[in-house]
């Protein structure tokens, strides 16, 4: 199914009804869910009438459970962290000396001109120096990546190359052969 890249989300509101609570407005909670087996632990099953998704939701605010208050620039709302086994140990869940935060994927609130909250998504990956930003969807839909962007056979970098002239280029690989791709300077 093609769509277009910048259609609306339609959203509906937490439907009235029974809601299962863990925690409260006094005490905080956490589920963890232990298994000795590769197997789908947290599994949502949805039937519904026409196009309605299942989704998972985060809620973000700040102040406290008694008051709730609306989220500023720069705020980081949720997502999914990734952490894995570095040492035998018996810790649960997190614990940065056994399971280090190795990847995440983050949402955070963008600068807030208008009533809408404009969000950006953030993509953290580790290598040999740690974990850190790797790519960013901003609320524009501008993507910004440290490393190259490749396309099947097209590679595009941000390495400069010399090709002898004052132009500058920027190093391309297409079918696995390094190309010099110009950059003329715009001036308006």
């Amino acid at each position: 199914m093609d769509y277009d890249l910048n259609f609306k989300v339609h959203t509906e509101p937490l439907p009235k009804g029974k809601i299962y609570e863990i925690g409260s407005i006094e005490e905080n909670a956490n589920v963890v869910i232990r298994t000795s087996e590769n197997e789908q632990l947290l599994y949502l099953d949805g039937a519904c009438e026409g196009n309605s998704p299942l989704f998972l939701g985060i809620t973000k605010s700040r102040g406290s459970q008694n008051k709730k208050l609306p989220v500023q620039a720069n705020d980081f709302l949720g997502g999914l962290q990734i952490y894995a086994r570095a040492t035998e140990g018996s810790s649960i869940g997190y614990c940065p000396e056994e399971t280090p935060l190795v990847a995440g994927i983050q949402f955070k609130v963008s600068n807030i001109e208008t009533a809408s909250i404009p969000t950006e998504m953030l993509l953290a990956l580790s290598d040999e120096q740690g974990l850190s930003v790797k790519l960013i969807v901003d609320k524009d839909g501008n993507l910004r990546t440290t490393g190259s962007l490749s396309t099947g056979k097209l590679t595009i970098t941000d390495e400069e190359v010399s090709a002898g002239t004052v132009v500058t280029y920027v190093k391309v690989i297409f079918n696995n052969k390094n190309y010099a791709l110009p950059l003329h300077l715009i001036n308006f």
